[in-house]
């Protein structure tokens, strides 16, 4: 009995040790984490901890960017030249007549024709059957009876025929439900993109070259969804220093900044509002570097429609 009890005794220790570390995972949600994570992910910057078991990363690394040539385009880490069209593996359903184009700024990304999907709403009674392999709308479907519209059932939801649908386990798939759907997500159910959908450097690789900053809106999270806009530098943008930013400025390790065009940004700085249109309400602060985090102010806390006059 006391030879065994050692031996209990680290049985017990390591249970601990594995509940605690696995308390911690689950502890661990980089949703909460600051910075525009998704816009690192997106452009496959990797991120950087300043030690090896946390959960939030202190900067990225995004050194890969600055060997990319200007007069080449970018998606799915392979290259293509100026004039060269986009291939069917690398394109998604809307991606119509992308090719590889120079810019006016002398920067080369791909330019799609405009699709227009618009159609006339369907009969009363009838529906539009989607499906994730087409950009539009397919054939309009008009049952008999109501209740012979096919269904799904996904994670404890009904889904109608024709209806999107999302996965818990698999949030980039996109799922429509359509007769014969029976669990699995594989097409022609369910498909995944062939390349990110708002890629930063897909159709504006210069403000990714300029070191812009992505935009959100109010009600969106720079953890989890797409910019909808960028803030590039301008002649009027002054960097506003918050704290002992000023007096760490110059002992502060270089990598430890946020870029924005040819300006540097320290840890809690930020930029100055309204000069010009695309800063007005939006509140811009060097978070997690080297991309800085903007976002627009909520309406209650700043009305767009008063601005200073701007002089560019």
């Amino acid at each position: 009995m006391t030879r065994r009890a050692p031996l209990i005794q680290i049985l017990v220790c390591v249970t601990l040790a594995v509940a605690i570390v696995a308390a911690d995972q689950e502890k661990c949600n980089k949703t909460k984490c600051p910075g525009p994570l998704k816009y690192y992910d997106l452009l496959d910057c990797k991120p950087v901890y300043d030690k090896e078991d946390d959960c939030c990363a202190t900067r990225y690394n995004c050194d890969h960017l600055d060997g990319r040539a200007t007069d080449k385009c970018y998606v799915n880490g392979k290259e293509y030249a100026v004039g060269e069209n986009l291939k069917d593996e690398d394109a998604n359903p809307c991606d119509m007549a992308c090719v590889c184009r120079m810019d006016y700024e002398g920067h080369a990304s791909f330019s799609c024709a405009v699709v227009d999907c618009f159609g006339p709403p369907p009969k009363l009674g009838c529906y539009k059957r989607k499906s994730p392999l087409r950009c539009c709308d397919g054939e309009e479907i008009c049952p008999e009876n109501p209740e012979d519209r096919a269904t799904c059932v996904v994670d404890g939801k009904t889904y109608k025929d024709g209806e999107y649908f999302t996965v818990e386990d698999e949030p980039d798939t996109t799922c429509i439900c359509q007769p014969g759907y029976e669990g699995k997500n594989v097409e022609p159910f369910c498909a995944k993109p062939k390349r990110p959908y708002c890629s930063p450097d897909f159709r504006d690789a210069y403000s990714v070259r300029q070191h812009c900053a992505p935009v959100y809106y109010s009600n969106q999270s720079p953890q989890t969804d797409c910019n909808l806009s960028t803030r590039c530098q301008n002649a009027n943008d002054t960097v506003i220093h918050n704290g002992d930013n000023l007096k760490s400025a110059e002992t502060s390790d270089e990598k430890n900044v946020c870029l924005f065009g040819d300006m540097k940004m320290h840890l809690g700085d930020e930029l100055n509002q309204a000069t010009d249109y695309n800063s007005v309400c939006v509140k811009c602060v060097c978070e997690v570097p080297p991309t800085v985090t903007c976002q627009r102010l909520p309406d209650e806390e700043c009305d767009v429609t008063k601005h200073p006059p701007f002089n560019n």
